[in-house]
């Protein structure tokens, strides 16, 4: 039964992922970020919804070395998920996979794997909004003791000047709710 419950509560935080990023598709608010957190047993999964101008300074295919340059340090950044997210001590979590995706950015750039190229960059097409660009990047965690995991410092705003707010939600073992981080209020718990 509780294993039902917890897949119903996953499926409801994706379904309210997918309507908010319905809704919010005409809503590209430079400065915002969206975070969707997942506590499965062991795996901890983080997605981010960004615009590519709060990590970068600007939204469009590079034009020249400085750009494309800039493209690949903000991808080596983000390639370190230990330093943008903390989990509970605790539960001793270390970083699996990173996954970056954008429709103004070629999969090459952001250093993703042959295998994963075609489908990376289709995916992030069809999410395309006009005059805008998103990335999307996630990340997965395997915990140890996941049974002390009880949240994660997200150190995004420290990284990436660009980030002035962040609508985080969560869906886990103890249910499902939303949070707003800011630099000051970064630690999301459950």
């Amino acid at each position: 039964m509780k294993s039902f419950i917890f897949t119903v509560l996953l499926i409801a935080c994706f379904a309210s992922a997918s309507v908010r990023a319905q809704h919010d598709h005409d809503a590209h608010v430079h400065g915002a970020a969206h975070l969707d957190v997942v506590v499965d047993g062991a795996v901890l999964s983080l997605q981010l919804e960004s615009p590519l101008d709060n990590l970068l300074g600007f939204e469009h295919e590079p034009r020249n070395k400085a750009e494309r340059d800039k493209v690949t340090r903000m991808a080596a950044k983000l390639r370190e998920a230990a330093k943008l997210f903390t989990p509970t001590p605790e539960a001793a979590c270390k970083p699996e996979q990173t996954r970056l995706v954008s429709s103004a950015l070629t999969p090459e750039l952001l250093g993703e794997r042959a295998a994963e190229k075609q489908a990376a960059h289709a995916e992030a097409e069809e999410e395309e909004e006009e005059g805008h660009a998103d990335l999307d990047a996630s990340w997965q965690f395997r915990c140890a003791r996941p049974e002390a995991l009880r949240g994660v410092d997200v150190r995004l705003f420290q990284v990436f000047s660009g980030i002035r707010e962040i609508e985080a939600q969560v869906a886990g073992p103890r249910g499902q709710h939303g949070a707003r981080l800011t630099p000051d209020k970064r630690i999301l718990t459950w």
